[in-house]
């Protein structure tokens, strides 16, 4: 079976670990050419902080490189209510000694595709700003990316405002840019990702763990499970994770192809994803393939397979 090349673009954050981890576990599967940061979730310093102490833990020496600070062109909202003051709050991570690449993410990313000679798919799990910027530099690049499978977006309603969900919120006009790339998107938005929940007893049986990735893992989720209460969640959606397990099992999800607009006005629509979900409407050229719904139970047990796959691996 030949790998899938991937770059992982980020913004750590509970469940972008928890997408990364999958990643590495799976690395008979993926060829990862490396990882990004980009600002979302927390500010940059403190989301590239994270992946250089999640690093440091597991041992590894994935190549990684620092990104946008901000938005394309407006100022930046965080998720701090939800991941915490760190980004990554809920376990004690050693000081970081992992070094992170010496190029900004755009310059890393564009190096890293085209110096292969197979083409690359894109994982973004945070803002689409690395991306944007990304195509925006080099428009030639895009012929050397195969899919972007992308964590963002609703079809319905979203969870930072009304219509919007947060990652498109937050960098609107990158997203727009990258939806309108002409390259094959997997939209993994809230209509799947909040179906990807995990539960109070799932998350207690990681805590309980001896393995030192599905303790670290339990301890995390624990933590990411205050915000959703207040909010009335019964389950927990681990969003990111989606982005990386349609590469792994596409099989376990459902989906339909539309055409995916993107809102990039001021108004109460910010961010917002437009698409026509009536079963008659076909599109001739559709640029997205939005999950719909997802095998619960086995995503569950695919990703918990990761965590003891990397407890063996990072004793």
């Amino acid at each position: 079976m030949t790998k899938k090349n991937i770059i992982i673009d980020c913004d750590p954050g509970h469940d972008d670990v928890m997408a990364i981890l999958l990643a590495l576990a799976n690395q008979d599967k993926f060829n990862i050419l490396g990882v990004t940061t980009v600002a979302g979730n927390q500010t940059l310093e403190r989301v590239t902080l994270n992946l250089r102490k999640l690093y440091t833990y597991l041992g590894i020496s994935t190549p990684a490189a620092s990104g946008a600070a901000k938005p394309i062109i407006r100022e930046l909202t965080t998720g701090k209510e939800v991941h915490g003051e760190t980004g990554l709050d809920g376990w004690d991570f050693p000081e970081p000694t992992f070094q992170l690449d010496s190029t900004n993410a755009m310059t890393f990313m564009y190096e890293k595709i085209m110096n292969l000679e197979d083409k690359v798919i894109l994982v973004p799990t945070g803002p689409l700003t690395n991306i944007g910027l990304l195509f925006s530099a080099f428009p030639e690049i895009k012929e050397k990316v195969e899919a972007i499978s992308l964590m963002g977006g609703s079809i319905y309603s979203g969870n930072y405002t009304p219509n919007a969900e947060f990652n498109i919120y937050v960098d609107p006009e990158a997203a727009k840019i990258v939806f309108n790339s002409g390259i094959p998107i997997i939209m993994s938005g809230l209509e799947v990702t909040h179906k990807a929940a995990i539960t109070d007893e799932e998350i207690e049986k990681l805590r309980a763990m001896d393995g030192r990735i599905s303790k670290m893992c339990g301890e995390l989720l624990h933590f990411y499970t205050r915000y959703h209460r207040r909010e009335g969640y019964s389950s927990y959606p681990l969003h990111d994770v989606c982005s990386i397990m349609y590469l792994l099992h596409p099989e376990i999800f459902e989906y339909k192809d539309l055409q995916v607009y993107i809102d990039t006005s001021d108004g109460p629509s910010r961010g917002k994803t437009f698409a026509d979900l009536r079963e008659w409407v076909k599109y001739e050229r559709p640029n997205a393939r939005v999950l719909l719904n997802i095998d619960r139970e086995r995503f569950i047990d695919i990703l918990f397979e990761g965590f003891k796959k990397l407890d063996e691996i990072c004793k």
